[in-house]
């Protein structure tokens, strides 16, 4: 394989519709946060990555994002103005964040894709919009990159658009690009009649381009357009090749080939930093332990427990309070064991999403109020604490592309129970950093639960897993690395060499 770091001069475009701390719904706006700076940190040369994103609404608000410039920008929908905002990275401030906004499209109140009621009915104008923005936003700054990293369906639309842009215009025709699938469930899907209206010719409206069962797929147009394509660990890659985990979509990724790679995401070292937390006043070493008896103590209290009571092992969940979680699993499985006189855990749950998962955990709060506890809600000191805190986090995903919550855990010493799949598969072994359910049942639940509070009266064992846990590094910086050799090769044009299950 190539060595990534070799000095290279690398111009990136990296496009992401979330960007954490500024916007965010999940893990994309983590990943969209730690990448770039780890990429920039990454390579010996001059590596000028910039981040464009949409403008959240708030955003003339926010302290350290100021108003760039205004740019017009036409397309099949009409004659537009885009609205720039400037704004840097939190983990490098030498990466700049332009926020992309267009005719008030994104600066609503409620979701960043939809509300309550499902996704915004003009989605379609909203991201095609954004879309041609972008190539506006790239003549304007005169900054034509050698790569853009595309993420999601958001951004899928610039993949088949840029094809096409390179056959008229030397300057987009050196543009290199790579598109990364976080979660085929989201695949962008509109009207096929509506094609004419993103600028594509109609040969696009095609099973091999970015026609899905009758309808036009942005995420398609990412897979079947980029020069290559990633997805976010080397387990669910081969997971998507077959059906029902591909989505409909594993005859298109199966035709990518070896350009279609795995590559496991990463978490930021320096937010998640055992000795240097400011989300909780504890300063450990690395594998001394009272620490995290104290912090147990601390949440035991908050949940309403008895703060003695650090005999029963914690078990957490941090997560969305949705089926692809496999929550509702989880609460049969807790309803079952706490109807017990005396459960021998306790249990905590911090999330929101799904209004009658949030029902059923608050109703568990109130029938079982010694052993369980619900907080409908995300805060972030509280689930950094719960991460430190607990015994065993729980993760019994329906799939999972990759997963960080069982990284939070492991770095403080907290084992993963998890459902093997996608990256919880890839990151999670097995009696040596946590515990895998072997079906996914409510019983299997309750039986890996009983594993994990045998471990955890095994004071050996339970203290080797723990150490074990806390020596995975799963930092930016390797799998940063992976990505900068596959820019290398493709700014190369050689062929691909990675394992595409890197």
């Amino acid at each position: 394989m190539i060595d990534s770091r070799s000095k290279l001069i690398f111009r990136t475009l990296f496009l992401s519709s979330e960007i954490a701390p500024f916007s965010k719904t999940g893990g994309l706006a983590d990943v969209a946060e730690s990448l770039p700076a780890a990429l920039k940190k990454g390579s010996l040369g001059d590596f000028d990555i910039r981040i464009a994103t949409i403008a959240f609404s708030g955003i003339e608000q926010t302290e350290g994002i100021v108003h760039y410039k205004t740019i017009p920008f036409s397309c099949p929908l009409g004659e537009f103005k885009a609205d720039i905002h400037l704004g840097h990275a939190s983990r490098s401030k030498d990466i700049p964040i332009y926020f992309i906004g267009i005719e008030n499209l994104f600066n609503r109140t409620g979701g960043v894709y939809g509300d309550e009621k499902g996704e915004y009915s003009d989605n379609f104008e909203r991201f095609t919009l954004w879309t041609h923005a972008l190539f506006q936003l790239i003549e304007e700054e005169s900054f034509y990159p050698d790569i853009v990293h595309g993420n999601d369906w958001q951004t899928g639309l610039f993949f088949p658009l840029l094809s096409e842009r390179k056959k008229e215009d030397p300057l987009f025709a050196k543009i290199h690009s790579l598109f990364t699938i976080h979660n085929l469930s989201y695949k962008g899907l509109f009207p096929i009649s509506r094609l004419r209206d993103t600028g594509l010719p109609r040969e696009y409206a095609h099973f091999s381009r970015l026609e899905f069962y009758g309808k036009l797929s942005f995420l398609k147009g990412g897979i079947t357009a980029a020069d290559i394509v990633t997805t976010v660990s080397p387990n669910y890659r081969n997971e998507v090749l077959s059906e029902p985990a591909g989505e409909g979509l594993s005859g298109a990724l199966k035709m990518r080939g070896k350009d279609f790679v795995g590559i496991l995401n990463g978490i930021d070292s320096a937010r998640w930093d055992l000795a240097n937390d400011p989300l909780f006043p504890y300063h450990p070493s690395t594998y001394e332990m009272k620490w995290k008896l104290s912090v147990k103590k601390d949440l035991l209290e908050h949940a309403g427990f008895d703060p003695n009571g650090e005999t029963f092992p914690l078990i957490s969940m941090v997560t969305r309070l949705t089926p692809q979680k496999g929550v509702d699993i989880a609460f049969r499985a807790f309803n079952t064991i706490f109807k017990e006189e005396s459960a021998a855990f306790r249990a905590i749950v911090l999330g929101s999403g799904d209004s009658a998962l949030v029902k059923d955990g608050m109703r568990f709060s109130e029938l079982y109020p010694r052993d369980f506890a619900m907080f409908d809600l995300f805060d972030e000191k509280i689930a950094h604490a719960i991460f430190a805190g607990s015994d065993f986090f729980l993760m019994p995903s329906r799939f999972e592309p990759c997963g960080l919550s069982q990284m939070y855990s492991m770095r403080y010493g907290t084992l993963p129970i998890v459902n093997p799949t996608g990256g919880l598969k890839d990151t999670v072994i097995p009696d040596v950093n946590g515990i895998w359910l072997d079906e996914l049942t409510p019983e299997a639940i309750i039986r890996a639960i009983k594993v994990g509070v045998q471990i955890y009266r095994d004071g050996k064992r339970l203290a080797d897993m723990r150490k074990n846990a806390m020596m995975v590094d799963n930092g930016w910086e390797n799998r940063a690395n992976a990505y900068l050799a596959l820019y290398t090769q493709i700014t190369k044009s050689e062929p691909i060499t990675a394992d595409p299950a890197l």
